[in-house]
């Protein structure tokens, strides 16, 4: 491990920002290829039933980001206290954690399964399909769950370039196999799940490989280490907060999309394309929450507290200068990139009626994403907690009322103020974060 690390630089919150920027775009382009592979096929009843069962695979993997996130922050105080050991036991402990929880999701998957599409009011076959897709998909839950404490754990230690050549090569294989299954062998929807499937589970497989060279395994392995109660106390703490977090987060995502259902397969498959987008500005701007997310969590190891404001200083002024750039590229090639994703002409028109929420969901948000990545690297989790539950129930709140008068119009807007107040409630909790850095010194 680097000893002795630079200050708090623009060139170093890049080295970090940039190659997670460039990863995190991969991510989402998983559902982009699959979306516009399929969507080749012209039938929106398959757009549909792909984003059905994408939503819930990707509720279930996400709902472990707790995971990552933990993750990276503890391994970031860590290494700002220069303490190696706990560095690499961090690693050992979420990674044991995230194969158990693989494993148990796949286990009751079936029940899971069953509730949800019993509460889904899309249509039958398009319910048929879906549970086609995700009987497959989920047999990579122990492999793309503990991936993503190694992927925390790569943040942490500043090696973001290694993530982005795992992401790389996830997403250039599995776009060979979408091309292969889908248009060549026409396997369909079942296809995309074979094609993601195999390329999550080398994705873990090579994550293993990156992170072998950063620390002296033989060296650092200590059993009483792994194993002392206090760290998994805190650790499961940190967890618990973090999952109840997502857990809201991604309920507030769920019942986007089903509400989007409600007003009909095209609106439900156009709000699917959007979606795509909307991850991709999401995954953008948390390359600079991921950067602040590392240097505070280094600054609060080391108690410095003049370093943890500039890391929150100057992420912001980057996100917000990256929020301006998307914005301005969707409002200019938002319309293309619909029309690349599908041949129907129906949902075509139907997603560019509200291509306006996503131009604006960049300026709306990054502060919001800024915020998360500083709370996560102080790890100060109940307040992330405590602002999620309000953000959350202000969202549905606003939901049930816009809907109604707007329809999709309305469910959008919901979903952009909700963006503003998760960044109003966590500026509310932060002086509490330089506070506890105040007493640790």
């Amino acid at each position: 491990m680097d000893r002795g690390s630079p200050g708090i630089t623009n060139r170093r919150i890049g080295q970090i920002a940039i190659p997670m920027i460039l990863s995190n775009i991969t991510v989402p382009l998983l559902g982009f290829v699959d979306t516009a592979v399929i969507g080749q096929l012209g039938q929106a009843e398959l757009i549909a039933a792909l984003g059905l069962g994408s939503i819930l695979i990707s509720t279930l993997y996400w709902l472990c980001g707790f995971l990552r996130m933990g993750t990276t922050g503890l391994t970031a105080q860590a290494k700002g206290a220069e303490d190696t050991v706990e560095v690499f036991h961090i690693l050992i402990r979420g990674l044991g954690l995230g194969l158990l929880l693989g494993v148990l999701i796949l286990l009751i998957s079936f029940p899971i399964f069953q509730v949800f599409f019993i509460i889904s009011p899309a249509e039958a076959s398009v319910e048929e399909t879906a549970l086609h897709y995700v009987q497959i998909r989920i047999l990579s839950a122990p492999f793309a769950i503990a991936n993503i404490t190694i992927i925390g754990w790569l943040i942490a230690m500043e090696k973001t370039v290694r993530v982005f050549f795992i992401q790389l090569i996830i997403n250039v294989l599995n776009l060979a196999l979408n091309l292969f299954l889908v248009l060549a062998l026409d396997y369909g929807v079942e296809g995309i799940a074979y094609a993601t499937l195999t390329s999550e589970i080398c994705g873990f497989l090579i994550s293993l490989i990156m992170c072998r060279s950063i620390l002296n395994f033989k060296e650092n392995f200590v059993i009483r280490g792994i194993f002392k109660w206090d760290k998994w106390v805190n650790l499961f703490s940190l967890n618990a907060n973090i999952f109840l977090r997502s857990l809201l987060l991604e309920f507030v995502f769920v019942s986007f999309f089903f509400w989007g259902a409600s007003f009909g397969t095209v609106v439900l498959a156009a709000n699917q394309i959007l979606i795509q987008f909307l991850h991709i500005i999401a995954y953008g701007l948390d390359g600079f929450a991921f950067s602040a997310e590392v240097l505070v969590g280094i600054s609060y190891g080391r108690k410095n507290l003049a370093d943890l404001r500039t890391s929150a200083l100057l992420c912001t002024k980057w996100a917000g200068f990256s929020a301006l750039c998307l914005s301005t590229f969707f409002l200019f090639f938002g319309s293309f990139l619909v029309q690349f994703m599908t041949t129907s002409t129906e949902v075509v028109a139907t997603a560019q009626d509200y291509l306006l929420w996503i131009t604006l969901a960049p300026v709306l948000s990054f502060v919001a994403y800024i915020m998360d990545g500083i709370f996560f690297g102080s790890t100060h989790t109940a307040d992330l907690r405590k602002a999620m539950i309000m953000s959350a129930l202000f969202y549905f709140l606003t939901a049930i009322v816009l809907s109604e008068a707007y329809q999709n119009h309305g469910l959008w807007m919901s979903l952009s103020l909700f963006s503003l107040m998760r960044a109003l409630t966590l500026l509310y909790y932060y002086p509490n974060i330089e506070r506890s850095v105040s007493v640790m010194r």
